[in-house]
């Protein structure tokens, strides 16, 4: 693999992921001051550390593909590993949010009105 489309491609996509990383934590943070001492709290900050988990993937993978884009052939199987961990922890991080925004949603629906 040279600087070719594919390269470039995957660079941007890349980009643009940890774009969106950097902005869902920005929202996290905004979450977590809604909820201040809740249990939920400690659900979110979990979230957070995957997030920053994905982040430094996506700088690592940048990284690892402009290495073997210079001729590095031993990077494949990294790449080949990152991948499958992407999977791995993209489910439970799906699973984890699922479960984490019934919860909150639960939580507010069910709270007593202070009118």
């Amino acid at each position: 693999m040279a600087f070719d489309l594919n390269f470039w491609f995957s660079l941007i996509c890349s980009l643009g992921g940890v774009s969106f990383f950097v902005i869902s934590l920005l929202i996290i943070t905004k979450i977590k001051a809604l909820f201040p001492g809740a249990n939920l709290i400690k659900k979110w900050v979990i979230i957070q550390a995957l997030i920053i988990l994905f982040l430094f993937g996506y700088v690592f993978n940048i990284l690892f593909m402009t290495l073997y884009a210079l001729g590095d052939e031993g990077v494949v199987w990294v790449l080949n590993l990152m991948t499958a961990i992407v999977y791995v922890f993209g489910g439970l991080f799906v699973l984890i949010v699922i479960n984490l925004s019934y919860k909150t949603y639960k939580t507010i629906l069910l709270e007593p009105k202070n009118d």
